[in-house]
């Protein structure tokens, strides 16, 4: 079954996405010429069912399955700024309540390719972040992110800098503030005859702390980086791309809170393989050497606040996922994928499945009245 396995890998391998295909999960706020000064209204939906087979490792096995319901209206004032307005809500099956209930409120300025966002952000897998460095679980368990946002995108060229407040606090709070900054770049260095070169720049620093607290807690600041080198080619015929996504991690504790290890780093190589029919296969190798995160999958650090007991110096995992999207009608898509994953601390094979139905589309509902 071993041999069978590391079989997979290296046939993917000779294919070759650094980061899983997460477009359908986009939400972005789109700003339209055409649109100005017109009222929408529109509706996002997200139903979700995902499941962690994870046995005698450094994190235990569970389940996600819910939906999340997104309702908003927005209006374009002229050409380069939308306001929008909402509710958020998720409901997790097998609990009576809603988990979530929370108003969406943004703020969007746009002038040609940069934009800027106050309120509720363009966040989440938007961000394009490697696994390491954000947990894809984020989007069905704490999705919103709220703050300060630019943008600038263009063809060849992305840039996301950001601030996620999450814990706002007061006088004599019992809690610590908490925020999260991120930038994710990538720039087109090369694109000849098919083959495209990109060299992307990733960085998170996560923040715990404050001066009107009255926590316990210590002072908390990690900082996690990425730097890497994706190639990949592009075809017209039933495998419509391939390639390879590698990238070299560091992070580091930079207060004197006590974590197993201060600093370390690790190597991310993703080949993939795409083609015309929705379904993609993807190979992953991972070595974390007295590597943690904050905000990524748990899968990946040598040590979990869940688990700290189990410390290793180095961790190795060697992946093989398989990937379908499928476009049911306009606005409504559905993704599956299966994740299976060897991992080379209990010597054995771990995995999880899930599946996911967005809906994401608006209405149009009037123009603004002139003056």
């Amino acid at each position: 079954m071993k041999a069978l396995f590391f079989c997979l890998i290296f046939l993917s391998s000779t294919a070759v996405f650094g980061q899983l295909d997460n477009t359908s999960f986009d939400q972005r706020l789109a700003i339209e010429p055409a649109d100005s000064n017109k009222l929408y209204a529109g509706l996002r939906l997200l139903a979700f069912g995902k499941n962690n087979e994870y046995f005698e490792t450094t994190i235990s096995g569970y389940t996600l399955f819910g939906y999340q319901f997104n309702p908003y209206v927005y209006y374009q004032l002229g050409e380069k700024v939308r306001i929008d307005i909402g509710a958020y809500l998720q409901k997790d099956f097998g609990n009576n309540r809603f988990s979530t209930v929370l108003p969406t409120l943004s703020l969007k300025i746009k002038h040609q390719h940069f934009s800027t966002i106050i309120g509720t952000l363009e966040g989440a897998t938007q961000h394009q972040l490697i696994e390491p460095l954000y947990d894809f679980e984020n989007v069905l368990n704490k999705r919103l992110e709220e703050g300060v946002q630019i943008l600038w995108m263009k063809d060849g060229l992305f840039l996301d800098a950001w601030v996620n407040w999450e814990k706002m606090i007061y006088f004599n709070d019992p809690d610590q503030e908490r925020f999260v900054a991120g930038l994710s770049f990538s720039k087109r260095i090369a694109d000849v005859k098919g083959w495209i070169i990109e060299v992307p720049l990733q960085a998170t620093i996560r923040h715990a702390g404050g001066q009107i607290d009255v926590s316990p807690q210590p002072l908390r600041s990690d900082f996690s980086s990425a730097i890497g080198l994706t190639i990949s080619k592009k075809l017209h015929a039933a495998v419509q791309a391939y390639g390879v996504k590698s990238y070299f991690l560091t992070n580091q504790s930079l207060t004197n809170r006590i974590v197993p290890y201060k600093d370390g780093n690790g190597i991310y190589i993703n080949p993939y393989l795409q083609t015309r029919f929705g379904l993609s296969l993807m190979g992953t190798y991972w070595y974390g050497n007295e590597f943690l995160n904050s905000d990524g999958s748990q899968i990946f650090p040598v040590s979990t606040e869940r688990y700290p007991n189990i410390v290793q110096p180095a961790r190795v995992l060697y992946m093989l996922r398989f990937l379908y999207e499928k476009k049911i009608t306009e606005g409504l898509s559905l993704t599956a994928r299966v994740e299976p994953f060897y991992d080379t601390y209990p010597e054995n094979i771990q995995y999880s499945y899930g599946f996911y139905l967005n809906f994401n589309d608006q209405f149009f509902l009037g123009h603004a009245k002139k003056k």
